[in-house]
């Protein structure tokens, strides 16, 4: 039965993945993608009344209903504090404990003063055997004639910390900080101050007293009283800790959280006015109920009027890259890299909802908009801007002012970096963003009439926001052209420096290779802005797509200069060998150096399939009875699949073949230029380089100039 249910639920699974065929991963990402969103927004209904003390109202705000204002958070604190405090500690007055004490002490009296034994030491027996351990001294003592005549008086003396009270040690009392407690009693609850009531070294001291004012004082009737006070006194008082907590915790629970009402109809705040303590406590109220106030049905159509904004506006982005920059949506792991930088970017700004309006000035929007700008674009880079800041626009309450900084911002952004291409250079940026940060809040805050403390404030978190994007900038962007496997130009420039090991290791072991690359290089880069392309990629490129010669100089032409040919000696096949190994040999060193991946790419497609006509038609004389295979002659590929890499191609062969020419001129090597393009297209080399017909006239057209000028002939002079 389990096994029938399984199957019905892969027979489903199967069914939803055909009818959605190749987007179902698409359709599971924009889901999770939409719920992400949702997480990240902010709590329905926080925002028309987010303002905050200090801000400027941007329009009237009218009571909807009437409402109690809530006090502010550390002014209920306080209260509660004080409420908590003013409770005394409850203090319980023990009467039966109190009924005995009075017994005993009547009831030790009476046996000591009317007792019938003839002798002391019976006497003391029998009173030990009641419970009265006294000893002989402070008997004999008691019963002097003195002491005899004044025994009611002494009861008295005994009777009176008794009665109001005795307490083990007054330090123990927990919360008496105004010194005074409240006492339980069956008659009712009386307050004591810390006078009215005695701890039992008071008591025995208050004996002492007493007892010395009514009779002389000696050493005798101090340890007689201290016997008298340690047999009678025990504390009577009993803290009450139960009874203490229970009334704080009434007493915090019983300050009011509101103070006044709000009538419905009531003007709150006008527009332009500034928001005051007051007025944002209203406000903040209000917020809170009209949170807790939405139906159900309020709730869903916030959410669907959120998440249709949001499918709008991503609507745009994928529009876009599907039109445009389609290779992304076709390499769905770099459109995922930047999908998830969205989200962190959105997510870290939302922990700034919750702060001063002022500080949503320290999004640094133009962060990513100078990183998209060189790695995809200004326009790609515009509209991922564009996506963001309405989002965020829309996160923090349709906030115009919020949407136009960080538009411009990123637009500032976008531009500084144009033409850039060394990270010295980025002080440009800096400078351009930070006085378009500091313009865009000075602006925006003084026409909202802000306080000019809050402006400086906020133009100075606009110069903050251009500094921390562009060390932002420095710092992260090789993560990003190495998760995007995208090259920026600044990269490109750091690696066209001819002083690199490499390039210098080059020009040493393989000097004609070598001058061939920076020829080939010359070729390129026209090439490539003759059609619109990388120029500085198909240069640097072209510097480093014959590395791979440098294991075996010798065995290439260019490097042949005064010694024989080694090739003379090998048979064609071993010869195609050598050659095509030093495409496989680039790709090796240039992955031990750390070239990026898209120069990488072109040293390997810049041969193609192409065939090695010299050494096939060797073999082909040598070996004219067998028919020859011209795979071995062929390089392995892949052929070009970009025009950049096309471009290298084409000038790597134009520039090889025109040193074979017998006196050069310019009508050869036009005729030339066509010859190798016509041969690379009509052997299906350039299929899949994107290179159209009018790219290809215009290629061999830039092609031109540069030979002619490479080869123009001197006058001899006699």
């Amino acid at each position: 039965m389990r096994d029938i249910q399984t199957k019905r639920k892969n027979d489903f699974r199967r069914v939803i993945r055909k009818i959605l065929g190749k987007n179902f991963s698409i359709v599971i990402k924009l889901i999770l993608i939409f719920f992400l969103l949702n997480v990240i927004y902010p709590k329905p209904g926080s925002f028309f009344t987010s303002m905050r003390e200090g801000d400027i109202a941007q329009q009237d705000i009218i009571a909807p209903f009437t409402f109690p204002v809530k006090k502010d958070p550390e002014e209920i604190k306080r209260e509660r504090k004080k409420a908590i405090e003013s409770v005394l500690p409850v203090v319980d007055y023990d009467e039966d404990k109190t009924q005995d004490l009075v017994k005993k002490i009547e009831n030790f009296f009476v046996i000591l003063f009317e007792r019938k034994e003839k002798t002391l030491d019976k006497s003391l027996k029998n009173m030990a055997d009641d419970g009265y351990n006294i000893s002989k001294n402070t008997v004999t003592f008691l019963l002097r004639p003195e002491i005899r005549e004044k025994r009611e008086k002494l009861k008295e003396i005994l009777f009176q910390p008794i009665e109001k009270g005795i307490i083990y040690d007054k330090s123990r009392i927990p919360y008496m900080k105004e010194k005074r407690i409240s006492v339980r009693k069956s008659s009712g609850e009386i307050i004591y101050s810390s006078k009215d009531f005695y701890s039992l070294d008071e008591a025995k001291d208050l004996i002492k007293n007493k007892t010395f004012s009514y009779i002389k004082r000696d050493e005798e009737i101090i340890k007689a009283m201290d016997e008298v006070t340690i047999l009678f006194y025990t504390p009577n008082l009993r803290i009450n800790v139960e009874e203490t907590e229970k009334r704080r915790k009434e007493a915090s629970a019983s300050v009011s959280e509101t103070k006044g009402l709000v009538l419905k109809g009531e003007m709150i705040v006008r527009a332009h006015d500034q928001i005051t303590k007051q007025i944002a406590l209203k406000l903040n109220s209000l917020n809170e109920i009209v949170g807790q106030k939405k139906s159900i049905l309020e709730n869903i159509f916030l959410r669907l009027g959120l998440n249709i904004l949001l499918l709008l506006l991503l609507f745009v982005l994928y529009f876009y890259i599907i039109k445009y920059k389609n290779y992304l949506w076709r390499e769905s792991e770099k459109l995922l890299m930047i999908e998830i930088v969205m989200l962190i970017f959105l997510y870290l700004a939302s922990l700034l909802f919750k702060l001063e309006h002022i500080f949503l000035f320290l999004i640094p929007l133009s962060f990513l908009a100078m990183v998209f700008t060189m790695l995809f674009g200004e326009i790609f880079s515009m509209v991922i801007c564009f996506v963001l800041a309405s989002i965020l626009a829309i996160f923090t309450g349709m906030r115009f002012p919020v949407f136009i900084f960080l538009m411009v911002s990123s637009i500032a952004g976008i531009f500084s970096v144009k033409g850039i291409n060394r990270r010295a250079k980025l002080y440009k940026a800096l400078f351009i963003i930070s006085v378009t940060n500091m313009l865009l809040v000075f602006g925006i805050e003084s026409f909202s009439r802000t306080p000019i403390f809050s402006i400086l404030m906020g133009t100075s978190f606009g110069f903050i926001n251009a500094v921390v994007s562009v060390f932002l900038l420095v710092g992260l962007l090789p993560l990003f052209e190495k998760f995007t496997e995208t090259t920026t130009d600044i990269t490109l420039f750091e690696w066209s420096d001819l002083n690199l090991p490499l390039l210098k290791k080059l020009s040493v072991t393989a000097p004609g290779t070598y001058n061939h690359s920076i020829i080939v290089g010359n070729l390129a880069e026209a090439a490539a802005e003759s059609i619109g392309v990388d120029s500085i990629l198909t240069r640097v490129a072209s510097y480093y797509h014959d590395i791979g010669k440098m294991l075996k100089s010798e065995y290439f032409i260019e490097n042949q200069m005064g010694i024989k040919n080694p090739h003379n000696k090998l048979t064609p096949q071993l010869s195609c060998i050598i050659l095509i190994s030093h495409v496989k040999e680039g790709i090796e060193i240039a992955q031990r150096a750390g070239l990026p991946n898209e120069i990488i790419k072109i040293i390997r497609e810049h041969h193609g399939s192409s065939l090695i006509v010299p050494f096939f038609e060797k073999a082909k004389k040598q070996n004219h009875k067998e028919k020859v295979d011209e795979s071995q002659f062929r390089y392995p590929g892949p052929s070009p699949s970009t025009k950049e890499s096309g471009i290298v191609m084409l000038a790597d062969s134009v520039e090889a073949a025109s040193r074979s020419l017998e006196e050069p001129n310019a009508k050869r090597l036009k005729s030339l230029i066509n010859e190798i393009i016509e041969e690379r297209f009509r052997d299906g080399q350039l299929n899949n380089s994107q290179l159209t017909l009018v790219d290809l006239k215009k290629i061999g057209e830039s092609f031109l100039p540069i030979l002619v000028g490479m080869y123009h002939l001197r006058v001899e002079y006699p």
